[in-house]
C-alpha cells in the first residue's frame, strides 16, 4: 500500500470505530474467546449444571474444555491478533493499545512482547536473526516438528525476549510496564480458583502456543529459503484450502502476506489471484490443504513428510 493510499484510507475511516469493516470479525472472535473462558470457569464452579458428578466427569469436562479453549486461543492470538499487529483494527490509538492488552493475555502473551517477536520474524525471515523459527540442522533443514513445538514456547522465546527486551536499556522500561499489566490481567483466574486456573487457563494456553501456534509457524516456512533475486517466492509456503482460510482469517496466503504485510487479511485471496502467474513462474510451493493436514504430514514418518513436498496441480510450470 502506498503512502497516498494509506492516507486516503485513514481519511475515509474518520468517524468510524474500525479501520476496516471486515475487522468486526476480529473483534467478535476475540470477545467470543473470552466468553468461552468465562463459560468454562462458570461451569467448573457450578458442576451440577453440566452433569459433573465425580472425578471422572470432571476430568472429561476439563480435558474437552482445555483442548477447545486452547484451539481457539491459538487462533485468537496467533492469527487474529497477528492481523492487528500489522494493521490496527481501531482508528483510536487508545483503543488499539488497550484492546491489544486484553487480546493477548488469554494466550499467555503480553501484547508488546508478541508484537516484538513478530517484528523479529518479519525483519529476519529465515535468516540467522529469526529466532522465532525452528533451528537448522547441519544440512540446512529444519529441526524436527516435535522438537520445535515442544521447545519454542516459552523456553526459547523467554531467552531471546529477556536478552532483547528486558536487558535492553531503551526497551526495558516499556517491557517491564507491559509485563506488569499482563501479569495483573493474567492472574485473575487464580484469584477465582487456583486449581481451576491451572486446568482451564494455563493448560489451554500451553495447548494454544505449543500445539496450535507452534505447528503453524513450522509449516509456514519449512523447506523454504531466504528471499533472493533468484528465488523471490521461495520464502513461504501457501495453503489454499478454502474452508481453512475462511475460518483462519486467510492465514494460508502466507507468502503474499510476507511480501505485502500491509495488505488487509480480507484482501489476500484477491492479491493471490493477481500474483498467480508470478507464483507459477517462480516455483512457489502451493499446497491444496491447510495447516492441520500439513502438521499431520510433517509430524509423521519419512513417507508422510515426502508428501508435504507435493505441489498443487494448478501451480506447476507449463
Amino acid at each position: 500500500m502506498s503512502r497516498d493510499e494509506g492516507t486516503a484510507s485513514a481519511k475515509s475511516n474518520r468517524g468510524h470505530l474500525l479501520a476496516h469493516p471486515q475487522d468486526l470479525h476480529c473483534v467478535i472472535f476475540h470477545i467470543a474467546c473470552l466468553v468461552a473462558y468465562a463459560g468454562a470457569f462458570w461451569f467448573y464452579k457450578h458442576p451440577k449444571l453440566v452433569g459433573i458428578t465425580g472425578p471422572w466427569s470432571r476430568g472429561a469436562f476439563v480435558a474437552a474444555s482445555a483442548i477447545l479453549l486452547g484451539w481457539i486461543s491459538g487462533i485468537n492470538v496467533g492469527v487474529n491478533f497477528h492481523n492487528h499487529s500489522h494493521r490496527r483494527i481501531f482508528t483510536s490509538p487508545f483503543m488499539n493499545r488497550w484492546f491489544g492488552r486484553f487480546w493477548t493475555f488469554s494466550g499467555a502473551w503480553p501484547s508488546f512482547f508478541w508484537e516484538y517477536t513478530h517484528t523479529v520474524h518479519h525483519a529476519n525471515l529465515l535468516g540467522n536473526g529469526d529466532w522465532t523459527l525452528p533451528k537448522r540442522n547441519a544440512d540446512g533443514s529444519f529441526e524436527s516438528f516435535q522438537r520445535y513445538v515442544l521447545a519454542h514456547w516459552p523456553w526459547r522465546y523467554m531467552v531471546h525476549l529477556r536478552k532483547e527486551l528486558i536487558s535492553h536499556p531503551t526497551l526495558r522500561r516499556k517491557a517491564l510496564s507491559e509485563f506488569a499489566i499482563f501479569a495483573a490481567l493474567w492472574s485473575i483466574p487464580f484469584w477465582i480458583d487456583p486449581i481451576m486456573a491451572i486446568w482451564l487457563w494455563v493448560l489451554p494456553q500451553w495447548i494454544a502456543n505449543v500445539w496450535v501456534m507452534g505447528p503453524g509457524m513450522y509449516v509456514q516456512h519449512v523447506g523454504c529459503v531466504q528471499k533472493t533475486a533468484e528465488r523471490p517466492v521461495g520464502h513461504s509456503n501457501i495453503f489454499l484450502l478454502k474452508f481453512f482460510n475462511m475460518t483462519m482469517f486467510n492465514i494460508g496466503y502466507h507468502l503474499e502476506h510476507h511480501d505485502n504485510p500491509k495488505v488487509h487479511w480480507s484482501e489476500l485471496p484477491e492479491l493471490h489471484e493477481r500474483l498467480k502467474k508470478e507464483l507459477i513462474d517462480g516455483g512457489a510451493h502451493v499446497l491444496p490443504y491447510g495447516y492441520y493436514y500439513a502438521s499431520f504430514l510433517l509430524a509423521g514418518d519419512a513417507e508422510r513428510k515426502i508428501r508435504f513436498d507435493d505441489q498443487h496441480a494448478d501451480y506447476t510450470k507449463t
